[in-house]
């Protein structure tokens, strides 16, 4: 793996969330440094465990503003075939109609 300082530099500036993180925090967090889609990554390792985009928390926000991520990515990888590649939408419009978000 490179280790290069310049590599390093970059991944200490890595702007991520963590699956205990709120919807609410992450809005914080995505209007604090201009982005639209954060990944969310495993606290100890590092370990992507997928991402989350501004309109889809923004859609949970309404309803669930203190959701934490994790449940936001189950309900995502619930929704979504493994076959098949799903935009982050499609997901939490089919949580939404089943009830998950009242």
């Amino acid at each position: 793996m490179c280790r290069s300082p310049e590599f390093l530099n970059l991944v200490s500036h890595a702007i991520t969330l963590f699956p205990e993180d709120t919807v609410l925090g992450a809005l914080q967090q995505m209007y604090r440094h201009g982005v639209q889609v954060l990944p969310v990554v495993e606290g100890r390792g590092g370990e992507l465990l997928g991402e989350v985009s501004e309109d889809e928390l923004h859609r949970v926000a309404r309803r669930r503003p203190l959701a934490r991520l994790a449940e936001i990515l189950t309900v995502k990888a619930l929704a979504a075939p493994e076959e098949t590649t799903v935009e982050p939408v499609a997901p939490l419009r089919l949580a939404a109609s089943s009830g998950w978000l009242h």
